[in-house]
């Protein structure tokens, strides 16, 4: 049969397809199907159409942690976009070692989400923390802080935490990107005066576009559902300050044992990440036209 033909094609890309099917769509359609029952361990199961997304919606929890969530990941997606950025072009300027520093660069990938949790709870203790005691040393503070205690430092903690792990993924695409720029470009705006602000602004961002776009679709779909470091830092306090949708999910799962609101959360939940990828998509394949 020819590479060509297309029924050649169907019979190479059928198991793969059966197995897209048997490890995502099957679940996913078992989550929609769950979302429209009552399904809890002392009721009987029965269908009930849109009411658990109703009392969803109508919840003040479920906004809270909503609220929550796109704060804690825009504020996670920035900040790793940014240190993937900055530390990308320090290495791409290294010429002498740079395998070494990139690979110092890398570690922190190496890191499990609840491990940097633990290890971030463990340098913002106002008592034992380095943190603080660093910021004591440099006259900014009289004080330990409360970071812990205060819902604003609290969601900044574990922003910082989260984004630490994701920010050699974001180098990855960015250093890729900046590596696959051809040198005479920079020569030539050399040539015609331009700075280094010029250079990135006119040259390097317009370029590395596509690969910042990846990662930040990659980074913030990840950090939308994301719990590791909350349940490892704050448990969702101080005053449900850091309160995420994924906690809210598990909390109608395990406390309430509520298995079909908690399906319908995770419908939502899946239906607002495929609405922001959908953005990152569009402007994919916008620049690729």
């Amino acid at each position: 049969m020819k590479i060509s033909n297309s029924k050649y094609g169907v019979i190479l890309t059928t198991p793969g397809f059966i197995i897209i099917v048997g490890l995502v769509l099957f679940p996913l359609g078992m989550l929609f199907i769950t979302s429209l029952l009552r399904y809890t361990p002392i009721t009987t199961v029965r269908f009930t159409g849109i009411k658990n997304y109703r009392y969803i919606l109508n919840d003040r929890l479920f906004w809270l942690s909503l609220k929550n969530t796109i704060f804690y990941a825009g504020g996670a997606t920035t900040l790793t976009f940014c240190g993937g950025l900055a530390i990308s072009l320090l290495l791409s300027k290294i010429t002498k070692g740079s395998g070494i520093f990139r690979t110092l660069a890398m570690l922190s990938w190496a890191v499990p989400l609840v491990i940097s949790g633990f290890i971030w709870r463990w340098i913002f203790n106002p008592n034992v923390g380095i943190f603080s005691d660093f910021l004591m040393r440099l006259g900014l503070i009289s004080k330990p802080l409360p970071v812990f205690s205060n819902e604003r430092l609290a969601m900044f903690a574990c922003i910082v935490a989260d984004s630490w792990v994701r920010i050699p993924f974001m180098t990855v695409f960015t250093l890729a990107g900046i590596e696959s720029i051809p040198r005479e470009l920079y020569d030539a705006a050399k040539v015609d005066g331009a700075d280094c602000l010029s250079s990135f602004r006119f040259i390097t961002l317009p370029l590395i576009k596509h690969m910042v776009l990846i990662g930040l679709l990659i980074t913030s779909m990840i950090s939308f559902r994301t719990i590791d470091v909350i349940f490892a830092m704050t448990g969702g306090g101080p005053g449900r300050a850091t309160y995420v949708l994924s906690l809210y999910i598990i909390e109608q799962l395990w406390l309430r044992v509520d298995y079909g609101t908690g399906s319908a959360a995770g419908v939502i939940m899946l239906f607002l990440i495929a609405s922001f990828s959908s953005f990152y998509v569009y402007l994919l394949v916008k620049k690729e036209k």
